[in-house]
Protein backbone atom coordinates (compact mmCIF):
# COMPACT_ATOMS: atom_id res chain seq x y z
CA UNK A 1 0.00 0.00 0.00
CA UNK A 2 1.29 3.79 -0.94
CA UNK A 3 -0.16 6.88 0.35
CA UNK A 4 0.08 10.22 -0.77
CA UNK A 5 -1.65 13.57 -0.88
CA UNK A 6 -5.15 14.03 -2.97
CA UNK A 7 -4.96 16.04 -6.41
CA UNK A 8 -7.23 18.92 -7.41
CA UNK A 9 -9.21 16.76 -9.74
CA UNK A 10 -9.70 14.01 -7.01
CA UNK A 11 -10.53 16.96 -4.21
CA UNK A 12 -13.25 18.35 -6.83
CA UNK A 13 -14.73 14.67 -7.17
CA UNK A 14 -15.00 13.70 -3.33
CA UNK A 15 -16.44 16.79 -2.65
CA UNK A 16 -19.47 15.71 -5.39
CA UNK A 17 -20.64 12.95 -2.27
CA UNK A 18 -23.73 14.29 -0.59
CA UNK A 19 -21.69 13.93 3.02
CA UNK A 20 -19.04 16.14 1.91
CA UNK A 21 -20.71 18.82 -0.48
CA UNK A 22 -22.89 19.74 2.65
CA UNK A 23 -19.53 21.13 4.26
CA UNK A 24 -19.26 24.35 2.36
CA UNK A 25 -15.95 24.89 0.48
CA UNK A 26 -13.87 26.13 3.19
CA UNK A 27 -14.70 23.19 5.38
CA UNK A 28 -14.34 21.02 2.87
CA UNK A 29 -11.19 22.50 2.12
CA UNK A 30 -9.74 21.81 6.20
CA UNK A 31 -11.20 18.66 5.77
CA UNK A 32 -9.49 17.40 2.84
CA UNK A 33 -6.32 18.84 3.61
CA UNK A 34 -6.25 15.92 6.26
CA UNK A 35 -7.08 13.09 3.74
CA UNK A 36 -4.55 10.64 1.95
CA UNK A 37 -4.96 8.41 -1.30
CA UNK A 38 -4.01 5.27 -0.09
CA UNK A 39 -3.54 2.61 -3.16
CA UNK A 40 -4.18 -0.88 -2.60
CA UNK A 41 -3.26 -4.45 -4.70
CA UNK A 42 -5.90 -6.91 -5.38
CA UNK A 43 -6.50 -9.13 -2.18
CA UNK A 44 -5.53 -6.55 0.71
CA UNK A 45 -8.24 -5.37 2.95
CA UNK A 46 -8.94 -1.84 4.04
CA UNK A 47 -10.80 -3.10 6.93
CA UNK A 48 -11.62 -6.28 8.46
CA UNK A 49 -14.27 -7.53 10.75
CA UNK A 50 -14.35 -6.43 14.01
CA UNK A 51 -11.98 -3.65 13.61
CA UNK A 52 -12.90 -0.43 15.26
CA UNK A 53 -13.95 2.33 12.07
CA UNK A 54 -12.05 5.26 12.76
CA UNK A 55 -11.79 6.46 9.04
CA UNK A 56 -14.47 7.28 6.55
CA UNK A 57 -13.17 6.29 2.90
CA UNK A 58 -14.25 7.24 -0.82
CA UNK A 59 -13.51 5.13 -3.65
CA UNK A 60 -11.18 6.72 -6.61
CA UNK A 61 -10.99 3.95 -8.78
CA UNK A 62 -10.75 0.19 -9.15
CA UNK A 63 -13.53 -2.42 -7.07
CA UNK A 64 -14.07 -3.13 -3.47
CA UNK A 65 -16.46 -6.27 -2.17
CA UNK A 66 -17.55 -6.32 1.36
CA UNK A 67 -17.57 -9.82 2.56
CA UNK A 68 -19.10 -11.22 5.87
CA UNK A 69 -17.46 -14.83 7.48
CA UNK A 70 -19.09 -16.91 9.49
CA UNK A 71 -17.88 -19.03 12.23
CA UNK A 72 -17.89 -22.09 9.73
CA UNK A 73 -15.63 -20.18 7.53
CA UNK A 74 -18.07 -19.44 4.96
CA UNK A 75 -18.37 -16.60 3.31
CA UNK A 76 -20.93 -14.37 1.78
CA UNK A 77 -20.88 -11.10 -0.33
CA UNK A 78 -22.54 -8.30 1.04
CA UNK A 79 -22.17 -6.10 -1.76
CA UNK A 80 -19.39 -4.97 -4.55
CA UNK A 81 -18.38 -1.54 -4.11
CA UNK A 82 -17.22 -0.68 -8.18
CA UNK A 83 -17.92 3.19 -8.93
CA UNK A 84 -16.59 6.35 -7.14
CA UNK A 85 -17.85 7.01 -3.99
CA UNK A 86 -17.91 7.39 -0.34
CA UNK A 87 -18.95 4.54 1.89
CA UNK A 88 -18.54 3.38 5.64
CA UNK A 89 -19.57 6.59 6.51
CA UNK A 90 -22.48 5.79 9.17
CA UNK A 91 -20.95 2.88 11.16
CA UNK A 92 -17.19 5.39 11.14
CA UNK A 93 -18.89 8.45 12.38
CA UNK A 94 -20.76 5.96 15.32
CA UNK A 95 -17.08 4.20 16.18
CA UNK A 96 -18.30 1.02 15.78
CA UNK A 97 -16.68 -2.21 15.20
CA UNK A 98 -16.99 -2.77 11.20
CA UNK A 99 -19.72 -5.73 10.68
CA UNK A 100 -17.66 -7.14 7.41
CA UNK A 101 -14.24 -6.94 5.46
CA UNK A 102 -13.55 -4.60 2.72
CA UNK A 103 -11.20 -6.37 -0.19
CA UNK A 104 -9.94 -5.25 -3.35
CA UNK A 105 -10.82 -7.25 -6.28
CA UNK A 106 -9.38 -4.56 -8.66
CA UNK A 107 -6.12 -2.29 -7.49
CA UNK A 108 -7.54 0.67 -6.18
CA UNK A 109 -7.46 4.46 -4.85
CA UNK A 110 -8.97 5.06 -1.84
CA UNK A 111 -9.50 8.73 0.13
CA UNK A 112 -8.80 7.57 4.07
CA UNK A 113 -10.50 10.32 5.78
CA UNK A 114 -9.82 10.73 9.72
CA UNK A 115 -13.21 9.67 11.67
CA UNK A 116 -12.17 12.81 14.46
CA UNK A 117 -11.66 15.51 11.69
CA UNK A 118 -15.14 14.57 10.68
CA UNK A 119 -16.62 14.28 13.62
CA UNK A 120 -15.72 17.74 14.59
CA UNK A 121 -16.68 19.08 12.10
CA UNK A 122 -20.56 17.46 12.52
CA UNK A 123 -20.57 19.08 16.05
CA UNK A 124 -20.39 22.58 13.90
CA UNK A 125 -22.51 21.52 10.69
CA UNK A 126 -25.25 20.16 11.72
CA UNK A 127 -26.64 20.06 8.06
CA UNK A 128 -24.28 17.29 7.70
CA UNK A 129 -26.20 14.77 10.31
CA UNK A 130 -29.08 14.84 7.75
CA UNK A 131 -26.65 13.82 4.95
CA UNK A 132 -25.76 10.71 7.77
CA UNK A 133 -29.03 10.23 8.09
CA UNK A 134 -29.95 10.29 4.43
CA UNK A 135 -27.29 7.05 4.14
CA UNK A 136 -28.18 5.26 6.70
CA UNK A 137 -31.96 5.64 5.17
CA UNK A 138 -30.56 4.57 1.77
CA UNK A 139 -28.40 1.91 3.31
CA UNK A 140 -32.03 0.24 4.68
CA UNK A 141 -33.97 0.64 1.38
CA UNK A 142 -30.83 -1.24 -0.40
CA UNK A 143 -31.41 -4.47 2.02
CA UNK A 144 -34.72 -4.66 2.62
CA UNK A 145 -34.82 -4.94 -1.66
CA UNK A 146 -32.26 -7.78 -0.82
CA UNK A 147 -34.63 -9.62 1.29
CA UNK A 148 -37.64 -9.16 -0.98
CA UNK A 149 -35.72 -10.18 -3.98
CA UNK A 150 -34.38 -12.97 -1.87
CA UNK A 151 -38.00 -14.24 -1.15
CA UNK A 152 -39.55 -13.41 -4.08
CA UNK A 153 -38.01 -13.82 -7.38
CA UNK A 154 -35.80 -16.97 -8.91
CA UNK A 155 -32.08 -17.35 -9.00
CA UNK A 156 -31.84 -16.46 -12.63
CA UNK A 157 -34.05 -13.22 -12.01
CA UNK A 158 -31.53 -12.51 -9.75
CA UNK A 159 -28.69 -13.56 -11.21
CA UNK A 160 -30.11 -11.80 -14.61
CA UNK A 161 -30.10 -8.92 -12.31
CA UNK A 162 -26.97 -8.76 -11.26
CA UNK A 163 -25.23 -8.94 -14.78
CA UNK A 164 -26.67 -5.92 -16.08
CA UNK A 165 -27.00 -3.83 -12.41
CA UNK A 166 -22.80 -4.33 -12.41
CA UNK A 167 -22.42 -4.02 -15.82
CA UNK A 168 -24.04 -0.81 -15.67
CA UNK A 169 -22.02 0.26 -12.57
CA UNK A 170 -18.40 -0.75 -14.53
CA UNK A 171 -20.19 1.27 -17.93
CA UNK A 172 -19.80 4.70 -15.84
CA UNK A 173 -16.10 4.26 -15.28
CA UNK A 174 -15.04 2.32 -18.38
CA UNK A 175 -15.09 2.14 -21.85
CA UNK A 176 -18.02 -0.05 -22.81
CA UNK A 177 -16.75 -1.80 -26.05
CA UNK A 178 -14.61 -3.78 -23.92
CA UNK A 179 -15.96 -6.69 -22.24
CA UNK A 180 -16.75 -6.01 -18.21
CA UNK A 181 -14.67 -8.05 -16.28
CA UNK A 182 -17.29 -9.55 -13.76
CA UNK A 183 -15.99 -10.84 -10.37
CA UNK A 184 -15.43 -14.69 -10.17
CA UNK A 185 -18.48 -16.62 -10.50
CA UNK A 186 -18.76 -18.38 -6.80
CA UNK A 187 -18.43 -14.52 -5.56
CA UNK A 188 -21.46 -13.67 -7.88
CA UNK A 189 -23.42 -16.58 -6.50
CA UNK A 190 -22.67 -15.72 -2.91
CA UNK A 191 -23.40 -11.82 -3.83
CA UNK A 192 -26.95 -13.43 -4.82
CA UNK A 193 -27.73 -16.53 -2.29
CA UNK A 194 -27.32 -19.14 -4.35
CA UNK A 195 -25.63 -22.44 -4.63
CA UNK A 196 -22.84 -22.92 -6.56
CA UNK A 197 -25.04 -25.98 -8.29
CA UNK A 198 -28.03 -23.45 -8.74
CA UNK A 199 -25.73 -20.62 -10.31
CA UNK A 200 -24.61 -23.62 -12.70
CA UNK A 201 -27.91 -23.66 -13.97
CA UNK A 202 -28.83 -20.47 -14.21
CA UNK A 203 -26.15 -19.38 -15.79
CA UNK A 204 -26.90 -22.29 -18.43
CA UNK A 205 -30.66 -21.06 -18.99
CA UNK A 206 -28.83 -17.93 -19.65
CA UNK A 207 -26.90 -19.23 -21.87
CA UNK A 208 -29.79 -21.03 -23.97
CA UNK A 209 -32.01 -17.81 -24.38
CA UNK A 210 -29.19 -15.67 -25.53
CA UNK A 211 -28.67 -13.46 -23.34
CA UNK A 212 -24.82 -13.99 -22.32
CA UNK A 213 -22.13 -16.09 -23.17
CA UNK A 214 -20.68 -17.83 -20.17
CA UNK A 215 -16.94 -19.24 -21.08
CA UNK A 216 -14.23 -18.20 -19.28
CA UNK A 217 -15.49 -14.96 -18.88
CA UNK A 218 -18.86 -13.62 -18.89
CA UNK A 219 -19.88 -11.36 -21.66
CA UNK A 220 -23.78 -9.85 -22.29
CA UNK A 221 -24.45 -10.91 -25.73
CA UNK A 222 -28.75 -9.55 -25.68
CA UNK A 223 -29.39 -7.17 -23.12
CA UNK A 224 -33.03 -7.11 -23.95
CA UNK A 225 -33.29 -11.38 -23.32
CA UNK A 226 -31.39 -10.22 -20.21
CA UNK A 227 -33.84 -7.70 -19.21
CA UNK A 228 -36.43 -9.94 -19.68
CA UNK A 229 -34.70 -12.72 -17.40
CA UNK A 230 -34.81 -11.05 -15.11
CA UNK A 231 -38.03 -9.38 -14.39
CA UNK A 232 -39.21 -13.40 -15.10
CA UNK A 233 -41.03 -12.51 -18.41
CA UNK A 234 -38.21 -14.60 -20.23
CA UNK A 235 -38.04 -17.63 -22.49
Amino acid sequence: MSSRLLSDAERDLVATAPLFAALGAERFRDLSDRCRVEHYGVGEHLFETGSIADHLYFLLSGQLRLVRISAQGDETVIHFLTRPGAFAAAISLAGRAYPVNCEVMDECDVVVIPREACIGILRSTPRVATEVLGALIEWERFLRDEIFLLRHTKPVQRLASFLIDFEDCCCEQLDCENSVSYPEKRQIASRIGVRPETFSRSLRKLEAAGAIAKGSRLKILDRKILAESALGTGR
